[in-house]
């Protein structure tokens, strides 16, 4: 996940290995769930309705543009509550590059939104670039 990529690159960094580390995007089933060998212990049903995470966070990213991220982060716990067997762990946004949680915007900064929650015993993450 995005921040095993951060640590992973600054251990590498502060080790001086010789290495770069490339980040991908988000593998996704077809429906926008994030792959994940987890997937496979969720219902059928349950891994379709899932998706809505993944909708949740490409909402989110409209809603930032606009509003404070305390309000965003309101909003996709109302999300949760509003979808039956899915309960929100955390919703939490942050810095890009340091992943300390936002305090107030900075128009030189870029943001992340990081999901992680559970249905039928099995937790899911998700998180997208807000910018």
């Amino acid at each position: 996940d995005y921040q095993q990529l951060l640590i992973v690159k600054r251990l590498t960094e502060q080790c001086g290995f010789p290495v770069a580390i490339v980040g991908c995007p988000v593998e996704r089933e077809a429906h926008g769930l994030a792959m994940s060998s987890r997937n496979e212990r969720l219902s059928p049903d349950v891994r379709k309705k899932a998706s809505f995470i993944y909708e949740t966070l490409l909402a989110a990213r409209e809603k930032f543009r606009t509003e404070k991220a305390a309000a965003v982060k309101s909003w996709v716990a109302h999300r949760f509550k509003d979808n039956p067997g899915f309960d929100l762990e955390y919703v939490e946004i942050a810095d890009a590059e340091t992943l300390k949680p936002l305090e107030a915007k900075a128009a030189d900064r870029k943001y992340r939104i990081f999901i992680a929650g559970y249905a039928e015993g099995v937790r899911l993450i998700d998180n997208i670039a807000l910018d």
